[in-house]
């Protein structure tokens, strides 16, 4: 128990009475100290005759696992034995991964118990905790704060976000769209061929085969479906800068939660998946995974990734890459780098690599960077800021446009929709025929 802000604004008022009270009476001052012993009387019976803190119980149900980034709301409800107080405060404890909602406003009765709702957000992947939950409520003149606290120690396991992946991936394929846009029909719309009809005037005149039109005595067309089995690997930087947060994620749960959408789209149309991973040196290659059956694999794969505080070694991952890939494969590479002189050994790579496979470069585009730089400078600090900002991004489109020039593909897109333009990405490459 401990006083409220109005037992102390009583008892302040009351020191400030008994001094105007010593000033104009001064026999009358033994009166001053009854008042405030009186009032603290009463704050005492407001304790004493609260509300009964050990009648309290909990029902909150929390799940196994959670999705980072994603926000979560779970439904509790508190409820007392016996007496209930007309309103509570509520706030939960828990441990660096997870960021728990404010509930410092006051929850009101309803139908005999307490009902809110919890809401979560994971910014890290790991074992988070929910270690425990604190309730306040007033007693019945409102003089003392009842505080009690109940240990929790809920364990919650955060993954990639699996069903942000899923939500995606449905919307990404809907049967009604156009191959390249979102998924396609598979037949006569991509680069093997299929069959022959009878030429009609809707079709495109390059499709004739003149050599079975002439067989036949009359005109006949090809029909193509989509290639598949095509391989593509999803490497991953996991070095020191892959552990910075981008619009309060890490980059590389980022890069998880796009490889993971592009891994379930890939799986889907019939392409084949493996990941590589690497910092300092390569630690992670896996072998290729097929079929729906295979993104369950892929998922556990890429959820054991995780960041390390390394720098990251591109000449020794590229390399030790290319030597274990021997078709040519679409390579997605998801890694960061700082200024164009730590590039130079990046590219140097790259341009070995890119001369057999096709390659995305995923850039991450650095929102923090481009506020600085476009920010109205306010203090001298404000100017060097923004001009420091301003050369590090000129710097990378440096290094993207040396990129683009060896015949690799830069994608930059706004963080929040990177996952589904790598999809979109891939898909133009496929129709295009570049796999």
């Amino acid at each position: 128990m401990y006083p409220t802000a109005r037992l102390i604004t009583i008892l302040i008022l009351c020191v400030a009475l008994s001094v105007g009270l010593a000033l104009a009476w001064p026999q009358g001052w033994v009166w001053a100290p009854l008042v405030m012993l009186g009032v603290l009387g009463l704050g005492l019976f407001d304790g004493l005759f609260a509300p009964l803190s050990r009648t309290l119980t909990l029902d909150l149900k929390t799940p196994r696992s959670m999705g980072v980034g994603r926000d979560y709301v779970w439904p509790f409800s508190l409820t007392f034995t016996g007496r209930r107080p007309g309103s509570l405060e509520v706030r939960f404890g828990a441990n660096h991964l997870l960021v728990v909602t404010d509930m410092a406003q006051p929850i009101t009765d309803d139908a005999g118990a307490f009902h809110a709702e919890l809401a979560l957000k994971a910014h890290a992947r790991g074992v988070a905790v929910l270690e425990d939950i604190h309730i306040r409520y007033r007693g019945v003149l409102g003089l003392i704060w009842i505080q009690k606290r109940l240990t929790l120690d809920r364990q919650i396991i955060v993954t990639p976000d699996i069903e942000g992946v899923q939500h995606d991936a449905s919307e990404l394929f809907s049967y009604d769209s156009i191959y390249g846009v979102r998924v396609q029909n598979q037949l006569h719309n991509g680069s093997e061929f299929h069959a022959l009809r009878e030429y009609d005037a809707s079709q495109d005149p390059r499709r004739i085969d003149w050599r079975s039109s002439a067989r036949h005595l009359k005109l006949l067309s090809r029909e193509f479906q989509a290639e598949r089995n095509h391989h593509i690997v999803l490497a991953f930087d996991t070095g020191r800068l892959m552990g910075e947060p981008l619009l309060g994620i890490k980059r590389l749960d980022r890069a998880l939660y796009a490889g993971l959408l592009l891994g379930y789209c890939a799986l889907k149309i019939g392409d084949n998946i493996r990941s590589f991973a690497f910092a300092s040196q390569p630690y992670h290659i896996a072998p290729q995974v097929s079929g729906m059956q295979g993104y369950e694999v892929l998922k556990h794969q890429l959820s054991s990734l995780s960041d390390m505080a390394e720098e990251s070694n591109h000449t020794l991952a590229l390399a030790d890459l290319n030597s274990r890939i021997g078709r040519r494969s679409l390579i997605v590479l998801f890694t960061d780098f700082i200024d164009e002189i730590s590039a130079d050994l990046m590219l140097e790579a790259l341009n070995r690599l890119s001369k057999k496979h096709v390659i995305i470069f995923v850039a991450f585009r650095d929102e923090v960077l481009e506020d600085l730089a476009s920010r109205p400078p306010l203090t001298p600090e404000d100017v060097s800021r923004a001009i420091f900002a301003q050369r590090l991004l000129t710097q990378r489109e440096t290094v993207h446009a040396l990129l683009r020039r060896q015949g690799i593909e830069v994608l930059e897109a706004p963080t929040e929709q990177m996952a589904t333009l790598i999809v979109t990405k891939y898909l133009a490459l496929k129709q295009a025929d570049r796999l």
